[in-house]
Parts: structure tokens; sequence; C-alpha cells
């Protein structure tokens, strides 16, 4: 147990009043000041108290059982936190709360939690224009292709929970929560800087973004995006003329004003997932599995149902199915449907798809890899090197929302 952490809880509770410690902003904005050092524990701790759990331990006036089961619920459900992690997060608040006198156990392993006490969206692969790579279960991460720029330069790389790629570069985040880059650097893309306490990352092109366990977003690289406004953010999309922020709610923010999807997408709710073409448009993934066009609700879209998951592939875009499985689509109702490997794919967790590449993670950690463009492999080579990266992690499940 760490005296230390259990001390700056109590601090917390016993120093400041209870107009404080019931707003949840304001009692995240205060750990985050007193466990600077302890970023792990603090991560948990804020999730313990954005979950109400502070509040119902106080109200409970020391039958705590009851309390402690509905916040354990909400951890589990809301914020992906693993068992013993909550366990021991609603342990400190009891003892700094002096509810029950009780030897604490040590905090779990980050096994225990391995993006669970994040918010943001975790992402296990990742792909380039001609380079992939890949979080391992050990935390390292495994990289090939194209390394022109040295953005495969990734073999020191431990304890990583997320992975990105730009087109020339790779963006990795570890269980600190704190960033790394290696590759193309000609527009700051890799400037990240001190950023801490990040909870998950996004590369598109010559762009990166960082979003805090806060919900705020940083960018930095070519397009100079500023997303100054966007808070309470769960992930990022990106669009031709900038990104788009999906918000925990579900709800929507845009970079900048005056896209021709912006009415649409300001009136957005429920969303899981948005990917976006230079001339098709945009595609949503609501919540409840459903997928429609940007501007066209009841395009033929709308007949797919149970799916978590969808990427693009430049000439179609591909599903992930509730069951498993995948199916290539076309984007307009009259385009024939081409065969494609993927179809047969079977026990699949997480599709990730870019420039007509197509990867599935199975349940058991290994890759399966199709290219739907013939000319890309004769070019670049083959792509059968991703299928030897065993095992990856399997925690992100991207369609979970």
């Amino acid at each position: 147990m760490n005296m230390d952490f259990l001390a700056l809880i109590k601090n917390l509770i016993q120093n400041y009043d209870q107009d404080v410690l019931t707003n949840a902003t304001k009692a995240n904005s205060i750990l985050l000041d007193l466990a600077l050092n302890y970023p792990k524990e603090r991560i948990l701790a804020r999730n313990f108290v954005e979950a109400g759990g502070y509040t119902l331990l106080r109200k409970s006036e020391g039958d705590y059982i009851i309390a402690a089961g509905s916040i354990k619920k909400r951890l589990l459900e809301d914020f992906s936190v693993e068992a013993a992690a909550a366990d021991w997060i609603i342990d400190i608040f009891l003892a700094a709360m002096d509810f029950e006198q009780r030897e604490i156990s040590p905090l779990p392993p980050a096994s225990q939690y391995p993006q669970g006490a994040f918010k943001g969206r975790s992402q296990s692969v990742a792909i380039g224009i001609a380079h992939h790579a890949a979080v391992l279960t050990d935390g390292t991460v495994a990289s090939g292709g194209d390394n022109k720029f040295l953005q495969c330069d990734t073999a020191a790389w431990e304890h990583i929970s997320s992975i990105a790629c730009g087109d020339a570069h790779t963006v990795g985040l570890n269980s600190a929560g704190r960033v790394i880059t290696a590759g193309r650097n000609n527009h700051d893309q890799c400037h990240v800087g001190d950023l801490q306490d990040i909870a998950s990352i996004y590369a598109f092109g010559d762009d990166t973004i960082c979003v805090g366990s806060d919900g705020f977003a940083h960018a930095v690289g070519k397009s100079g995006l500023n997303l100054s406004l966007f808070e309470d953010i769960k992930s990022i999309a990106w669009h031709p003329e900038g990104v788009y922020g999906i918000k925990n709610d579900g709800r929507v923010q845009m970079s900048s004003a005056g896209w021709e999807e912006e009415e649409w997408a300001a009136a957005l709710t429920d969303v899981s997932q948005i990917i976006s073409t230079y001339i098709r448009g945009s595609l949503v993934l609501k919540k409840d599995g459903r997928i429609y066009k940007l501007g066209e609700p009841d395009g033929y879209f709308a007949q797919l149902r149970d799916i978590v998951s969808i990427v693009d592939l430049s000439d179609g875009f591909a599903v992930l199915r509730k069951d498993g499985t995948v199916r290539i689509l076309p984007y307009e109702r009259d385009e024939p449907r081409k065969d494609f490997a993927a179809d047969t794919w079977k026990d699949i967790t997480a599709i990730y798809g870019k420039y007509k590449r197509l990867i599935g993670l199975t349940t058991e950690g290994r890759l399966l890899v199709a290219c739907a463009d013939g000319d890309w492999i004769r070019r670049n080579g083959s792509l059968d090197y991703i299928m030897d990266w065993y095992p990856i992690e399997t925690h992100d499940k991207l369609g979970k929302g």
C-alpha cells in the first residue's frame, strides 16, 4: 500500500468543503494537483470521483457495503476499470474517510486495468502509407514496411498501450499517459512536447492529435488544427477539412466551421464512430449498431445492423459485426460489391483500414491482412510479415463506443 497516496486522498477529503467534493470537475482538478507523481493512481481516483463514488460513500453514513457495490458497478460498466483496480480505489477512499480500519492491498499491476483506467479509445494496430505497427501483449511495438523516415524505429519502446500512424510517422502512448514518436517530422508532427495524462492518440497524414484524460485535445502538425474548443472528447475522426471530436455523450464537435456536413454533424447524438472520405462524405456509426451517411439518413446503409466498427478502404468500407465477421461494402447502392479475402474472416475483435488495406485482429491476438490493390503490393511488397506479429493486445474492441 502506498501510504503517501492514501495521505493525498485524505488531504482531498478532509481539507476541502462539501461544495468542492460534490463537484467532480473541481475534485478532479484537485486530484491532479495532489497526485502529480502518481499517474496510475490518480487516473483511478479520477474515475472514482467521476462515477460519483465520494458522494455515495459520504451519504452512506458508514453503511458502505451497498454504496461500494453501486460504485464498483459504475466503474466496471461506465469506465471499464477492472474489478481488482475498482476494489483498490474503493478501499483507498474508505480508509481515507475512516469508515473502517483495514489493511489495503497494493495497487494492482497495470495488467489489471490495461486501458480501463483511461476513458479514451485505445488502438492495438495502426497503418501508414506504407508502414504498419502493432502493440504486443508485453507492451512492446512491432513495426515494418517503409522506414525511409525511421518511422519503424520502435524497437526500444516499452509499456505501450496504444499506437497510431500518420503517413510517415508513428505515435505511441505508454501506460503512464506519455506520448512517444518516431518518423518524419517536417511539420512538427512529432513535437508532442511534455504532454502528460494522455488518454488516446491519433495520427492523420502529417498531423498528430492527443486527447487527455480530462477530455481536452492537443494537435500538432501540418494542418495547424485549432482544437481549443474541444472538450469532453472520447475519440477523434479525420475529415478532409479538419477533424471531428466525438464526445463522451455521443455528440460531435468540429475543428472548424463551414463544412458541407456541419449542420448534420452538429445535430448528431449517440455516435460511436465516424469515417470520412475525400469525395464520398462521412459515414456515422451509432451506438445502437446502425450506420447512415451524413445528409442521407435513409440511405442503403440503414439496412445494416449489429455493427461494432467501420473503417475506410478508399474505394469502399469495411464493417465488423457483433458476431465477429467482416463485410466489405461499396459506398453507393448501385456499385457492384467486390469479393475480398476478408469475407471469410471469423472471430474478429477489431478492424483497421487505410489506403485499400484491411487488418483484422482475432480474439486470440493474431492478425489477418488483406489488400484490395495489387499495384500497392507490387510497389511496396508483401504484407505477410504482419501476420507474424503475435500475440497482439485485444483489449480495444473499437466498436464499444
